[in-house]
């Protein structure tokens, strides 16, 4: 695959990882988590992966007035999560619904990243906490600390970002057929997300409207569901190509389009941008470091997550 068309691909995993509710584990992690709970087998094996991803669908709402919902959706969707399953209406919607509710970041697999880590500090996510070592170490780079040095939280959220996407990264090793299963998922024409995420979230999104500075009605909000469901389930297509690419080529195109969207990021908080060489440098530095940081305990998280949410699926799911 040419490195150009690799690039492309990357732009989805690259808008996720500066959203501001960060993703925890990256959708290549949530698939590769809902393929193991088995739930279902067969082509509802596929709607149950990719059911897995979909509470991350409207992360990717940047731009007004659409921006206006997208905190209220990512709550929705991963603390509301059981609209989902009370949207059920037809028996072949169960497997969609239940990689749906295996995402969730109350007792699913996002808690385990953001809230109680299962092989590290239990009172903090594993995410959290890689992104913590890995912000201390690049303390002691004087270009990184000169940027961030005065606000460690954007330092943070930086680092954590980073982690997240190291994470695929240590996945594909473990998992070379990651990309290829993105790819069936993302091509199964069947609508049960779409439908099951209408059912459950437009009538709410389109009361939420009502308090802010642009309302939408019952239509509108069910066609931005299906619109936002579409694009995301698309650009998986783009993700699972370039998983099956080299590692070099998935760093490669990753840094490329942190570098270009960490320049919008550091102006928003008015910091100085260093440049596009500085730039480079600080980001070979970080995903060199974020990778030997996790690659010898992320699937052991990975693991014990997914014993976790299966025993929470047969205890919270009714």
């Amino acid at each position: 695959m040419k490195k150009g068309f690799c690039l492309l691909a990357a732009v989805g995993l690259a808008l996720a990882l500066w959203a501001g509710t960060g993703m925890a584990w990256e959708r290549g992690t949530h698939a590769y988590i809902a393929d193991k709970l088995k739930k279902a087998g067969g082509p509802y094996n596929i709607d149950e992966m990719y059911g897995a991803m979909a509470p991350d669908v409207f992360n990717y709402l940047f731009k007004a007035p659409n921006v206006l919902f997208r905190n209220y959706l990512y709550d929705q969707t991963h603390h509301q999560f059981l609209k989902v399953k009370n949207a059920v209406k037809w028996g072949y919607e169960k497997s969609s619904a239940y990689g749906f509710l295996s995402h969730n970041n109350v007792w699913g697999a996002d808690s385990t990243a953001h809230i109680a880590s299962r092989t590290l500090l239990p009172n903090q996510g594993y995410i959290i906490t890689k992104a913590e070592m890995l912000h201390g170490f690049l303390l002691n780079d004087p270009l990184y600390a000169a940027l961030v040095g005065s606000n460690p939280a954007i330092g943070l959220e930086i680092c954590h970002n980073v982690i997240e996407a190291a994470g695929d990264i240590i996945l594909a090793r473990h998992d070379a057929s990651a990309g290829s299963k993105l790819i069936k998922i993302a091509l199964r024409p069947k609508p049960h997300m779409q439908n099951l995420m209408v059912r459950a979230y437009a009538q709410g999104l389109a009361e939420f409207s009502a308090s802010t500075p642009y309302a939408i009605d019952l239509t509108a909000a069910e066609q931005l569901i299906r619109s936002e469901e579409t694009k995301f389930r698309t650009s998986c297509i783009g993700y699972g190509y370039l998983l099956q690419q080299s590692e070099s080529v998935i760093l490669e195109n990753v840094i490329a389009q942190f570098k270009e969207l960490a320049q919008d990021y550091l102006a928003l908080y008015g910091i100085p941008n260093p440049g596009p060489e500085a730039l480079e440098a600080l980001l070979q530095a970080s995903f060199g470091l974020a990778l030997p940081l996790i690659q010898d305990d992320y699937m052991k998280e990975i693991q014990a997550t997914i014993a976790m949410v299966k025993r929470n699926m047969v205890k919270e799911v009714k």
